[in-house]
């Protein structure tokens, strides 16, 4: 695997860490939790979080929105041990799926028309883990105040 994909294995393997950690706090009397109307409960963030790696290759392999709502509805999770399988499962299926690419640069597009290269859908994954790891952080401070996750090296 080329250097710069490594790296980005590296900080997406630590983000994923980091996500199972932060899924350690969560209790099953807490799924409901939803500080901002409109957006996701505690549970349903942490189903979406476990399966961005997985989801997200599906859509790099250009799954159509009818397959995407197949996949989610089969694959969706809704308990903590769950979520820590799916996540980690996700996580080494997307690598060995790069771990066969032979170009990084060449492009697929997303079912809503978004083009990127692989490497760029790679950089994508990471961002989205980040992102909802950080809703995931604020939720768990919100609801529980003091939190002690690693989120950085």
């Amino acid at each position: 695997m080329e250097f710069y994909v490594q790296k980005t294995f590296h900080q997406i393997q630590f983000t994923v860490n980091s996500i199972i950690e932060l899924f350690s706090y969560v209790d099953r009397k807490d799924l409901k939790f939803c500080p901002v109307e409109g957006k996701r409960n505690l549970g349903q963030l942490c189903a979406h979080l476990s399966l961005i790696c997985s989801a997200d290759l599906q859509i790099l392999q250009e799954a159509s929105l009818e397959e995407m709502n197949v996949y989610y509805s089969k694959h969706t999770a809704y308990t903590k041990e769950e979520w820590m399988i799916a996540l980690k499962q996700g996580y080494e299926d997307l690598k060995n799926y790069y771990s066969s690419i032979d170009d990084l640069t060449e492009e697929t597009s997303s079912y809503w028309g978004t083009t990127y290269s692989y490497f760029e859908w790679l950089l994508e994954i990471l961002v989205h883990l980040q992102h909802h790891r950080a809703q995931l952080h604020q939720y768990l401070l919100l609801l529980k105040g003091n939190v002690k996750a690693t989120l950085f090296e």
